[in-house]
């Protein structure tokens, strides 16, 4: 998870030379030009994107982002242009990405590409393994991945994304970076692409071409930039594409042969409608992923008012989930908590939400004790920019007060008051909102479904997304979905002189929040229970524990004055459910040998209803987790490239329950 940062030093012509590959990061005359000639004017952006201004995206694939110029170079491009298709999805790789502080030295060379080089690194990420999704502006989103090139295209759930139209070959030169041209490689792009995909590249090494034919690629040398007499330039011919298969049903879904079950129907919907069953933070969310692609959005909720729930808390704290070893589960809480880090700082420009990027100090009577965190294996996995470790004297200084022992600290964590971020995500135009409603009923005619609350139908859409927490289960639908209710207690408490001094979140046996209209909020109790009334000795346990947090024994006054009590969702394994509804009942029936034969192989895919999705569960990790979930979901249902790898999709699965049963012969 944890990666390397590029190794450079700077020339004295000023430019950046990497040490690990002994080359310049771009060309010694003019970098923007050179840019432009092999990469977009090769690839005709220009007249595509005016040819194809009725299509819904665009599709850029990129290995070597380095410095990000051919990103930029783009940017401005699209953002020129009158005519042109309706979304720009950009996709790159890069091993060993430059720091954000030379990125911004860099940048300084194209004053021209100023202001896209600003919306860049406001979002732009310099650490951890994986895809980093920034939702720019101007219809603009980049997916970064970090790590091996091949590993990281490996693990993309291929088959459930549209094919890049464009690939821009710019690694380090072959002779340098070998497995960056290497045919396995070229292969992959091979499989991403289609019969409209072109590619180009300022190297035309005959080791390079070779590969690209082997791949499918029609190859050919085109003019080159400056003193380079040749660049290369290729196509993807029809003929290279794969037949389709001769069972026409498997041209609908999405292969996985060995978990068929995973194995997902792809989106077919007549119109981009959508009802979004739930207003808390998993709900609001979704509708706000969902509007922003152009899909009309009607969010439907049993309360009163958006947040009504266990969103409602008067604040949250925004940390990452830990892990001691590397997984797939480890994986999407990282990127969830960096994903929501930077909408949160996106929303906030445009929006005002009450985020307070103040840091998270956690103590270690708030880990499991059962696994407890080490720290050896912790600055193996996590860059310092995630977490670091403090001792007792350098976390009291953090905190402002003295606290009782040592503590991680997520430095760019923070405290949010989740109803603002509620409002903010259903401010959107797109967005309508239906209160005091509680959907009851779920029927599927005419490729629409139909909701109903009571024997009255309310409202009929193409894509139904139910986000209503433990309320799920009602439904018929998910009756047989293993969810959790837990309940938790929040108490705010009277700010005085000295706890009036706690500069960030504090979280131990119980999370205090720093003073806002002076109270502290003390955050929250666990109980399996449903019962909804404030009970004394939950408020008596959270002071109590709470103040356990501190050194000194008055820092927190002993008085209550707010109470709220609310019921989270949980799972059995600590993961949300997010993704595509499955048909239980089918998915029992087809996969019953595995009760019998827990490594049986099947032919058939898994049964799913199509149009209707599933995202609940989040527990107390709702304010990381939602928003990446939801920007999956939407992606998902939009037929667009996943911000999620295939492990980590398969780990958000609701079916993921049922097949472990099966297998465990539950």
């Amino acid at each position: 998870m944890k990666i390397e940062n590029a190794k450079i030093t700077w020339l004295e012509s000023g430019l950046p030379y990497s040490t690990q590959f002994q080359d310049i990061y771009y060309s010694r005359d003019d970098a923007a030009a050179e840019s432009q000639h092999v990469f977009l004017e090769a690839n005709k952006l220009k007249q595509r994107w005016e040819h194809d201004s009725s299509s819904a995206t665009f599709h850029i694939g990129e290995l070597g982002f380095g410095s990000g110029l051919n990103f930029l170079q783009v940017m401005k491009l699209w953002q020129k242009l009158d005519k042109r298709p309706g979304h720009l999805h950009y996709i790159a790789f890069e091993k060993h990405p430059l720091t954000i502080e030379e990125m911004q030295r860099i940048h300084q060379r194209w004053p021209n590409l100023a202001a896209q080089s600003a919306e860049l690194l406001e979002q732009y990420t310099d650490h951890s393994e994986g895809c980093h999704r920034l939702p720019l502006t101007n219809e603009i989103t980049l997916d970064v991945y970090y790590g091996d090139a091949h590993e990281q295209l490996n693990r993309r759930m291929t088959d459930a994304c549209p094919a890049i139209q464009c690939w821009f070959l710019d690694g380090f030169s072959p002779a340098n970076n070998t497995q960056l041209w290497e045919e396995p490689l070229m292969r992959l792009l091979a499989s991403c692409s289609d019969e409209a995909t072109t590619l180009s590249s300022y190297s035309v090494a005959g080791k390079v071409r070779t590969a690209l034919k082997n791949a499918g690629f029609e190859v050919s040398k085109i003019e080159g930039f400056g003193r380079k007499r040749h660049s290369l330039f290729a196509r993807m011919p029809a003929i290279a594409i794969p037949p389709p298969p001769a069972n026409p049903k498997e041209t609908e879904t999405l292969q996985r042969l060995d978990s068929p079950w995973f194995t997902l129907p792809k989106p077919h919907f007549k119109a981009r409608t959508a009802v979004v069953i739930g207003a808390g933070l998993a709900g609001c969310s979704t509708a706000h992923s969902l509007a922003q692609r152009g899909w009309q959005v009607t969010v439907v909720d049993a309360g009163h008012k958006p947040a009504s729930g266990a969103s409602g808390n008067a604040q949250m704290a925004l940390r990452c989930r830990l892990f001691n070893a590397a997984s797939p589960e480890a994986q999407f809480f990282l990127h969830a908590y960096l994903f929501a880090l930077r909408q949160f700082k996106q929303i906030n420009r445009h929006h005002g939400i009450a985020w307070n990027p103040c840091g998270v100090l956690q103590l270690s009577n708030a880990m499991n004790k059962r696994n407890p965190l080490q720290l050896e294996k912790l600055q193996q996995l996590y860059s310092a920019q995630i977490v670091q470790q403090l001792s007792k004297d350098q976390a009291s200084s953090k905190a402002g007060v003295a606290l009782r022992e040592e503590a991680w600290l997520f430095p760019s964590g923070g405290a949010m008051k989740p109803a603002s971020l509620c409002e903010a995500y259903l401010a959107h135009s797109n967005i309508s909102c239906v209160f005091t409603t509680r959907i009851t009923k779920l029927n599927r005619t005419n490729e629409k479904w139909q909701l109903s609350a009571g024997q009255t139908q309310v409202i009929d859409a193409d894509v139904v997304v139910v986000a209503n927490s433990h309320s799920a289960e009602q439904l018929d639908q998910f009756a047989g979905l293993p969810l959790q209710t837990l309940r938790g207690q929040t108490s705010e408490i009277p700010a005085n002189q000295i706890s009036n001094k706690l500069e960030c979140v504090v979280s131990g046996g119980r999370t205090v929040f720093p003073a806002s209209e002076d109270r502290h909020l003390l955050s929250a109790s666990y109980a399996n229970s449903c019962q909804l009334q404030p009970r004394a000795a939950d408020t008596h346990e959270n002071i109590v524990v709470a103040a356990a947090n501190f050194a000194g024994a008055d820092i927190l006054s002993e008085d209550a004055a707010v109470e709220r009590v609310s019921l989270r969702c949980n799972s059995p394994d600590r993961l949300p459910l997010v993704g595509m509804a499955p048909d239980l009942e089918k998915m029992r029936t087809r996969y019953a040998g595995l009760s019998r034969n827990a490594k049986a192989k099947f032919n058939s895919t898994g049964e799913y209803y199509a149009g209707l999705y599933l995202n609940v569960a989040h527990g107390s990790n709702g304010l990381a987790s939602c928003p990446l979930s939801a920007e999956f979901l939407a992606s998902l249902i939009a037929n667009e490239n996943l911000p999620l790898n295939r492990d980590i999709i398969e780990c958000l699965n609701p079916t993921r329950f049922l097949i472990k049963d099966l297998k465990k012969q539950r």
